[in-house]
């Protein structure tokens, strides 16, 4: 048997109606465009019964069951492992391909050959245009005012793209929603770096991609309308600890120590503004906003952890049946 054009993979952790949907718009995709596809999907030891709605609803799909939580890149390599694609396509499970995505993707591989990871347009559900593109991080890209930064560099910090355009767009690095890698890419440079719990793991592949000689870039006429945090909404304050720990890898690794100490310094003040900030809103509001509650509540969880020392049994790595809540009820 021949090896199919795709091998899709996708990281299941609690979200069968999302990840089921996700695998119909690429069975969708697959059969209008005419590529050959195999889906992987590695379950992160749900409790949902997603793996076994995931088989009832397409048998023909791969699934991998881990009985933790592995994290992302972990998770992914375990599919890596078993797939046999020409192209490598990672899916997000809150991410819906459009007509037309698979093809487009592989159009592009073959007519630019020094490309090795590609991405789409990346869109809301409404349609209109998500972030897909990103400089690689720095100092001033986590610390400084995004769109302070587009005011004064506008090329290098604009985050979006034309959906539907012909052009390709090349980045630094793509979001991660929908990241397609040629087979001969990976085979240069690795599987992902299971030091990377949850994010931030696609960017440093990216890095890894242009340090090798490939080029990383965006087909817009690939669109994907991605759902941009459905599926980490339940865990939302252990998502945001994964997202600064992973940040600060990052930086120890490819940016060194010195700059890695700075970071987390300049984090530190950024959320102690925001704690003041967003507690005087809260009393503003007389504790009736939502959204000022929620994000008192996100900001103080984040400053609590930097100022322990950065716990690894708060948030989603530690696997922790329960870790402290800061201002529960605020």
């Amino acid at each position: 048997m021949s090896a199919p054009v795709f091998s899709v993979i996708l990281v299941n952790w609690n979200t069968a109606e999302l990840t089921l949907a996700a695998i119909e718009s690429v069975r969708a995709d697959a059969g209008a465009s005419g590529v050959s596809v195999q889906v992987i999907v590695v379950d992160n030891g749900s409790v949902d019964d997603s793996a076994a709605r995931i088989r009832t609803a397409f048998p023909q799909a791969q699934v991998i069951e881990n009985d933790r939580n592995l994290g992302f890149a972990r998770a992914v390599n375990k599919g890596l492992e078993v797939s046999s694609g020409e192209i490598v396509l990672l899916l997000n499970t809150d991410a819906r391909l459009e007509a037309g995505a698979l093809a487009t993707f592989k159009r592009t591989f073959e007519q630019t050959p020094r490309i090795g990871i590609l991405g789409g347009a990346l869109l809301d559900p409404d349609g209109s245009p998500q972030n897909c593109i990103a400089p690689f991080p720095n100092l001033a890209t986590e610390l400084v005012n995004k769109s302070l930064l587009r005011i004064f560099n506008p090329t290098k910090h604009t985050r979006k793209v034309e959906p539907g355009s012909k052009d390709l767009v090349r980045a630094d690095s793509i979001v991660g929603a929908c990241f397609v890698i040629r087979r001969e890419t990976f085979d240069a440079i690795g599987p992902l770096d299971e030091r990377f719990f949850f994010f931030f793991e696609e960017t440093d592949w990216c890095r890894r991609a242009w340090d090798a000689g490939w080029e990383v870039a965006v087909a817009p006429e690939a669109k994907i309308v991605h759902g941009q945090g459905e599926s980490s909404k339940p865990v939302l304050i252990e998502s945001r600890i994964e997202f600064y720990r992973s940040r600060y890898r990052y930086f120890l690794k490819n940016q060194g120590k010195m700059k890695t100490i700075l970071l987390f310094e300049g984090s530190l003040i950024k959320l102690a503004v925001e704690f003041l900030s967003s507690g005087a809103m809260r009393i503003l509001s007389l504790g009736k906003s939502q959204r000022w509650r929620e994000r008192f509540r996100v900001v103080s969880t984040l400053l609590a952890w930097h100022i322990r020392g950065c716990p690894k049994s708060w948030g989603l790595e530690g696997h922790a049946p329960s870790w402290p809540r800061v201002f529960p009820n605020a």
